[in-house]
């Protein structure tokens, strides 16, 4: 059997940026729910879809990164990780943008399958580091 010790050096920085990226999302949230005098809840369509903006990237990042941290700890492919974390943040940015922009726009399609395409391959390689590393 094996022996894993738990030694990161790339998921670190991913989960700095996207818990920069997390605190960029419901930072605004607060102040605009006192504007719209809306304190529960949603109803007005800018502050439904900065709420829902931000509960798709709580959908998806945390176990994105607990992927990548694991797929890190196995020794999977540096730049594997380094890849699949740049384009994870990607595809969250386009997702978020076209959500509050155009909520019907295809870049949320795209921010969904590529963010699932990301994590797929990170899965793809925890696979490989257990199996046939």
């Amino acid at each position: 059997m094996k022996v894993y010790y738990m030694t990161f050096t790339i998921t670190p920085l991913f989960v700095a940026l996207f818990a920069f990226m997390n605190l960029a999302l419901i930072f605004p949230i607060g102040p605009y729910r006192a504007t719209v005098k809306i304190p529960f809840w949603g109803g007005e369509d800018k502050l439904d879809r900065m709420v829902r903006g931000h509960g798709n990237f709580i959908e998806v990042v945390p176990l994105a990164l607990i992927t990548m941290a694991t797929a890190e700890i196995l020794g999977a492919n540096g730049k594997l990780i380094i890849g699949c974390g740049t384009v994870l943040l990607l595809a969250r940015l386009v997702h978020y943008i076209t959500l509050q922009s155009n909520p019907i726009g295809k870049g949320r399609l795209v921010g969904t399958l590529v963010s699932m395409l990301s994590t797929l391959i990170l899965i793809g390689a925890i696979l490989f580091e257990l199996y046939f590393a």
